[in-house]
């Protein structure tokens, strides 16, 4: 008889680095679809499945991981996506164009529950937290020069109908006011002609 394999034997650091995936990726989706305050840290720990022991030996409070949070949300949902649109596109507008559509889908896909995490962070601290307030704006400004970077050749080549920086700071208005005003109405059809609007502002201000 051959002999039973045993399971292997899981690193420690491994289990350590499992706990606090499970500990981030709990908070971020609380945070985002319940908001900052109804994500309590009793409500993490116990839909993450771990100790409050556990939650202290990776944050110190929740401030803590809101900061990781807010990071990884904007690597995953603002800063990725744009990148991985505008590095396969032919051209600015293709790019623009598609990371819009992609945004717009995932938003109605959720029946535009949430919106976007950074704004309703905004909302809920912009004015009694000073430190992620300024977290906050700085991941806003690096969206935006990501951007710019993304128009500068369109600038450079004349097919760009506005200053770069000024145009990105548009488009990221008018995303944000889409996602806010369809997190409002939830309605499908007022959604689609919203981000409509926003694409034709694209066609109208990028030449091929």
């Amino acid at each position: 008889m051959s002999a039973i394999a045993r399971p292997r034997a899981v690193p420690k650091a491994a289990n350590k680095n499992a706990t606090r995936e499970k500990i981030v990726k709990m908070a971020e989706r609380l945070m985002w679809r319940e908001g900052y305050d109804a994500a309590s840290l009793n409500d993490v720990v116990k839909k993450a499945g771990v100790s409050k022991g556990a939650f202290f030996h990776y944050y110190p409070n929740k401030q803590t991981i809101t900061r990781e949070v807010l990071e990884r949300y904007s690597v995953d949902h603002m800063f990725g996506p744009l990148d991985k649109h505008m590095q396969a596109a032919t051209n600015t507008k293709t790019g623009l164009l598609a990371w819009l559509e992609e945004r717009y889908l995932a938003y109605a896909a959720g029946k535009y529950k949430g919106g976007c995490l950074l704004g309703n962070m905004t909302l809920s601290l912009a004015d009694r937290d000073e430190e992620l307030r300024e977290q906050i704006k700085t991941l806003f400004l690096q969206w935006e020069n990501q951007l710019v970077g993304y128009l500068k050749p369109a600038a450079a080549q004349g097919k760009l109908l506005m200053e770069p920086r000024q145009f990105a700071r548009l488009i990221l208005a008018a995303f944000q006011g889409c996602i806010l005003t369809t997190k409002a109405h939830k309605d499908h059809n007022r959604a689609s002609r919203e981000f409509q609007a926003v694409a034709e502002m694209i066609e109208r201000l990028v030449r091929d």
